[in-house]
């Protein structure tokens, strides 16, 4: 596919408004995900631009047209973990009569113990790379109730409907498993081999990756407990090796319980005036990964009352799939801030690790959320001194200072990815704030170098912001019934307004914004935001939210080496692609023109890898099978004399022989063999097994993609 057909990034319409800030996320592998009253939308990138003989229809389809909306409303019923408790062989008891669909409320709320929790999704989150099925990330979601509930692929390996698929859909997507909220979860220690979490959880993060299908989860309840928590998706230990079923499982394991209320007295009066409405449903986010000889730490900073904590947490030794993992926390912070925090305040690390001699440094951005405050943690650093308790007075934390306020609460916050040698003074940073007016002009701010260009949004939103008609024809364009969100239907409505009169009128602007969120692309070269667009003149008739983007500007077929962004982390391939169509990265192997095939960069990864090497020799063994005679393999087609002709594998460059045991590549097309089908020959022709691990095949070796199921 040529960069310049890939498909337009046009603004998505979604028809329900987000019921809290910060409500859209961006996946690894470009998936987005946003929240809104109603349900959540999962959108999926296409890779594929359309085809030179697709059909107009086709050929005019924008980026992120496939979708999926599960409902926002979920109620935390045991049914949730079923398969999951099953797979560990547990067998929950039975609802009694009268409890189906009840949940009586969990926590220490006056109001959520009751169970008036609603169950309302308000964020989503995705985890790192790798973690579940076809090593993809997941998608984790708070609830008011308490709970979390995570979303997935789930593959049905013995269907052949499923193994013919060419491109994803949201066939295989199902509930995984949740958390939290009266859920049960699978525990050895138990006498009835589960237990149940009797915790209301009110915020999340995900550490960054680790390895394939292991990562670690913390949690945050309303007790003030810090939750760390190892997620498996491995294959079961008693599992046969060339099982149908493969035998993959979850495992959720409690490692890490520590005390996350800081040590400001919390508020008991009523009365008191000087309350300030505290908690935020964002108050956990772990730092990058510190790796040294033996063991990795990261810091998980932490939220609480005008306290900001930092706790670090070590994971020794190397992570077997399906071992459990040696996870310890430090007995007490590394460092801590007090500052004046209200409710929704939010963190952000720079996604970097900073070296200067022996200590090894990240930053990160702290919102209030009215305003910006910018923080450095040593990671390998001695620990310092346990926090007292003491009164917000002690250490002047009650109030902000009056010429750092705004009355325009942040609600869209990213760290952007830093040049490794380069250090900036503070990170750099974008935001957005709620309320986007003509008279306001702090809804948008950057500390991006000042050649650094707007992105398309802010002049689209500033733009119409900064609109004037007359008040006649405001008004007009807001009672009418073709009332549209896009630019077209705009200036109809004010071409059809009546005529103002010749004299000097009144003139108003038309629209206002309110900005839901901020989300940055795998690569940092895209961003998108979540916007709604208000009438000045009369109230809102209709809950529509725009994902409005911004992209890097292609340039032109001459100039194009000259052009390229340089990208300063490692990526996925979907990662890598969605960055080279839409951010100016560079050409991806396997899938870029004149990358493909023959292309040198692609030989030498098929050349290097091991399973090609181990599988040389069968390649060449192998028959056709419909007429026994030998296949003579050039490039990506193996055919015999009678000219029948059969894909190749692209990780071992084995013939694919028969339907049903290959899988397509979601990024290049390109056919793999399946796991199974890999350990079935390497016992025929090797004698053994062994050399076929679980992480072999697990993504294409052409291009290093994802395979669609």
């Amino acid at each position: 596919m040529d960069r310049f057909r890939a498909r337009p990034l046009q603004t998505l319409s979604l028809t329900s408004r987000p019921p809290s800030p910060h409500a859209i996320a961006w996946s690894c592998d470009a998936e987005l995900a946003v929240v809104t009253q109603e349900c959540i939308y999962i959108f999926l990138p296409d890779f594929h631009g359309p085809d030179a003989d697709a059909d107009e229809r086709d050929a005019s389809q924008y980026q992120f047209a496939l979708s999926l909306q599960p409902s926002a409303v979920i109620n935390p019923s045991p049914k949730i973990n079923g398969q999951l408790c099953a797979q560990a062989g547990v067998k929950l008891p039975g609802l009694r009569a009268g409890d189906e669909g009840s949940f009586k409320g969990v926590g220490n709320g006056t109001v959520t113990g009751a169970g008036a929790a609603l169950g309302q999704v308000i964020r989503v989150e995705w985890s790192p790379s790798g973690l579940g099925c076809n090593s993809r990330p997941v998608l984790m979601a708070l609830t008011t109730a308490g709970s979390l509930v995570t979303f997935g692929e789930q593959a049905d390996s013995q269907s052949a409907a499923t193994s013919s698929m060419r491109t994803r859909t949201f066939k295989n997507w199902r509930v995984l498993w949740g958390l939290g909220a009266k859920l049960p979860i699978p525990d050895a220690t138990s006498r009835d081999g589960f237990r149940t979490m009797d915790e209301r959880i009110v915020s999340f993060s995900w550490a960054k990756e680790i390895e394939p299908g292991r990562a670690l989860l913390a949690y945050l309840n309303d007790a003030g407990q810090i939750v760390v928590m190892s997620i498996q998706y491995h294959r079961r230990a008693d599992a046969s090796m060339r099982d149908s079923e493969r035998g993959w499982i979850w495992t959720l394991t409690e490692h890490v319980r520590v005390n996350g209320r800081g040590p400001h007295e919390e508020a008991t009066d009523p009365q008191d005036p000087d309350f300030c409405p505290q908690g935020s449903i964002f108050s956990l986010k772990w730092s990058p990964w510190l790796v040294e000889d033996g063991y990795r730490t990261a810091t998980l900073a932490y939220l609480a009352k005008n306290h900001v904590g930092f706790r670090r947490i070590i994971l020794y030794g190397e992570w077997e799939r399906g071992e459990l993992p040696d996870v310890v926390s430090e007995r007490s912070d590394t460092t801590a801030i007090c500052l004046p925090l209200s409710s929704d305040a939010l963190l952000e690390w720079e996604d970097a690790v900073w070296t200067e001699g022996e200590a090894h440094t990240a930053r990160g951005i702290v919102t209030t959320p009215l305003s910006v405050k910018s923080f450095q943690v040593v990671l390998n650093g001695v620990l310092g001194e346990p926090s007292h308790p003491h009164s917000i007075w002690e250490c002047a934390s009650a109030y902000a200072n009056p010429d750092e306020m705004s009355t325009n609460p942040i609600t869209g916050l990213i760290v952007h990815d830093p040049d490794p040698r380069n250090k900036p003074p503070v990170p750099y940073y974008s935001l957005v704030r709620l309320s986007a007016t003509p008279t306001n002009r702090d809804w948008y701010q950057t500390n991006l170098p000042g050649d650094a260009a707007l992105p398309q949004w802010v002049e689209d939103i500033g733009g119409q912001n900064a609109r004037l008609v007359a008040r006649a024809a405001a008004l007009y364009g807001v009672d009418s019934d073709f009332e549209s969100d896009d630019e077209e239907g705009a200036e109809r409505v004010m071409r059809e307004a009546p005529p103002a009169p010749s004299e000097s009128v009144l003139q108003v602007h038309p629209h206002r914004f309110r900005l839901w969120g901020l989300a940055k692309s795998p690569g940092d070269g895209c961003t998108a935001v979540l916007a709604t667009k208000h009438d000045t003149q009369h109230p809102d008739r209709r809950g529509v939210v725009n994902v409005h983007f911004d992209w890097q500007v292609s340039a032109s077929a001459d100039d194009r080496p000259h052009r390229v962004r340089p990208i300063f982390k490692p990526l996925t391939t979907e990662g890598r692609v969605w960055e080279w169509m839409y951010g100016l990265g560079g050409d991806v192997p396997g899938v870029s023109p004149g990358q493909k095939k023959s292309s040198s960069s692609r030989g030498q990864q098929q050349a290097t890898s091991p399973l090609r090497e181990l599988f040389n020799d069968v390649a060449k063994k192998l028959l056709c099978v419909f007429c026994d005679a030998q296949l003579s393999i050039k490039d990506d087609v193996a055919t015999c004399k009678n000219r029948h002709a059969f894909a190749v594998c692209a990780t071992t460059g084995i013939p694919i022989l028969a339907p049903g045991i290959s899988r397509v590549c979601g990024v290049c097309k390109m056919r793999c063999l399946t796991v199974s089908e890999l350990e079935r020959l390497a016992e025929e022709h090797l004698g053994s097994v062994e050399a076929v691990g679980d992480a072999q095949g697990e993504v294409c070796g052409g291009c290093g993609g994802k395979f669609v199921v």
